[in-house]
């Protein structure tokens, strides 16, 4: 009583958990969902908005059954999946060892947000159990299409399967934030001697520009690149792109 209750919450992070993984411009152009219930005032929804401006945020107001549809479907389920395809390599692994050597690529990096809090991700799943199920059973039968379609060897609509999500995929807004972070990664085609990543982190160095992780893959299924830099914002990694090419003649791209 007396209380106006306005859920919510930014939609920003990254697969890293706990205070270490805090940033100071987390939360800066990220959606931030607040989702009022139907007695809530709009100017409690427009004081609530003023006391979050600092966090620079996109706000977005959407009902609690609006806003459990839409992270079920851009961020729940996803991290399903990608935990699911963990699932299913770390079982073949089991009877070929190459298949943890083959997945360091591509692989790893599809399924990056799987390394994310499996408590968090408990309690999710738990909470927004109705929606979930019923994203599951749509996945399915999403499956028992395409299966369909490759036991009947139907060219035509296998390819028209891969042509609507690939059209889909690339009207996706390339530098907005959304319910999943971005991975800002950087892919370096090398040469391979003694001392070349410190070459390169060197010239980051020189201008400031500060990486958050940086492996070398093995697996070029797609891409050019053996040395993966990772970058805190897109902004960093152009200057970083930018930066490897003034003072080198190697390939870089943006991923």
């Amino acid at each position: 009583k007396g209380v106006a209750f306005i859920g919510g919450h930014p939609m920003a992070g990254s697969h890293k958990s706990g205070a270490a993984a805090a940033k100071l411009h987390l939360f800066e152009h990220a959606f931030y969902l607040l989702t009022p219930g139907d007695s809530i005032e709009e100017e409690k929804v427009e004081q609530l908005k003023r006391w979050l401006q600092g966090t620079r945020a996109n706000f977005l107001v959407v009902s609690p059954a609006t806003h459990d549809k839409l992270t079920g479907v851009i961020s729940h389920f996803p991290h399903i999946v990608a935990s699911g395809l963990v699932k299913q390599a770390e079982h073949y692994s089991k009877e070929n060892k190459l298949i943890s050597r083959l997945a360091a690529g591509g692989f790893r990096d599809i399924t990056r947000i799987a390394s994310s809090s499996p408590e968090m991700w408990r309690d999710i799943l738990l909470h927004n159990r109705d929606v979930l199920l019923e994203l599951m059973n749509d996945w399915l039968n999403e499956m028992e299409h395409i299966k369909g379609l490759v036991a009947s060897e139907d060219s035509e609509e296998i390819l028209r399967f891969f042509t609507d999500a690939k059209i889909f995929r690339d009207d996706l807004p390339t530098h907005a934030k959304g319910a999943i972070p971005a991975f800002y990664d950087l892919y370096i085609d090398i040469p391979d001697y003694a001392g070349i990543i410190s070459e390169i982190t060197g010239y980051l160095a020189q201008e400031g520009i500060s990486i958050t992780n940086i492996r070398i893959i093995e697996t070029r299924e797609e891409i050019y690149g053996v040395l993966v830099i990772s970058f805190q914002t897109d902004v960093d990694r152009i200057k970083a792109a930018e930066c490897i090419s003034r003072h080198t003649d190697y390939e870089t791209i943006l991923a």
